[in-house]
């Protein structure tokens, strides 16, 4: 598969997504637990339906596919990370910041991701990247700032720090993207759960952290592990920092 034809499926994918969630977005019956997915979390009637629409439509080609609710499907040699609705909670409350989510690998490791696809359904606004990362069809690159006086998203701070702003939106995928195109100028999450690791998944953010490596970020792991080492699995977790060359060591030191 080549990164053209992962861009035209990922497309076709968040196009079906888009038309069929539109009709319950922010109605009470799109916020209906119908079942607990592989990730152990509840699964919403939207993220059901959303999923089983990207599982029909990528089934068609040789792929293996690691999503939130079905887990692992397929067994092709191309490895994609789903997550058919990033931002549940927005969806269902009606808040414009929800989207879809694709990244495409040659194996089952980051190293080798050869696309990463972002859209918000809310907007319409579409982040991908083969080499370079675009927005619209349009180059977008991080903002490399030197002050740390800057503007985070940070989940979650747990002292005082110097940032300007701090926002929290309710979606990695999309957060993420906002520093690739200068919007925010950093992506901090510190959590962890009670066996230590973090909470976000390989779904959540693999394909935005391609993008925004491409648009020139630096990304760590707050745990000093390799990020592009890590597997597309389940078992995989994430604590990131993201943000320009100039500022990144800065906010190591901070967090």
């Amino acid at each position: 598969m080549t990164p053209r034809e992962a861009l035209e499926l990922s497309k076709n994918v968040s196009e079906e997504i888009e038309r069929a969630v539109k009709k319950i977005v922010g109605k009470d019956e799109a916020g209906i637990t119908v079942g607990i997915g592989k990730d152990g979390t509840p699964t919403k009637k939207i993220d059901r339906i959303a999923e089983e629409i990207a599982i029909r439509i990528l089934r068609e080609h040789d792929l293996r596919i690691v999503s939130e609710e079905s887990g692992v499907v397929g067994d092709g040699d191309v490895w994609v990370a789903l997550d058919p609705i990033d931002g549940t909670f927005n969806a269902t409350r009606g808040f414009p910041f929800y989207g879809v989510s694709l990244c495409f690998s040659r194996s089952q490791m980051l190293r080798d991701t050869f696309l990463g696809y972002v859209k918000n359904l809310a907007t319409g606004d579409e982040y991908y990247t083969d080499r370079k990362a675009y927005k619209n069809g349009r180059k977008i690159a991080v903002r490399d700032v030197d002050d740390v006086e800057c503007n985070a998203i940070f989940y979650y701070p747990y002292k005082r720090y110097p940032f300007r702003r701090i926002r929290i939106l309710g979606s990695a995928s999309l957060e993420i993207c906002l520093v690739a195109e200068g919007s925010f100028d950093c992506f901090i999450d510190v959590r962890k759960g009670k066996d230590g690791r973090g909470f976000l998944r390989v779904y959540d953010v693999s394909a935005s952290i391609y993008i925004a490596k491409n648009a020139g970020a630096v990304i760590s792991s707050l745990d000093g592990d390799d990020i592009w080492e890590k597997k597309i699995s389940m078992e995989e977790r994430f604590r990131l920092l993201i943000s320009g060359r100039k500022i990144h060591e800065k906010l190591m030191g901070l967090v």
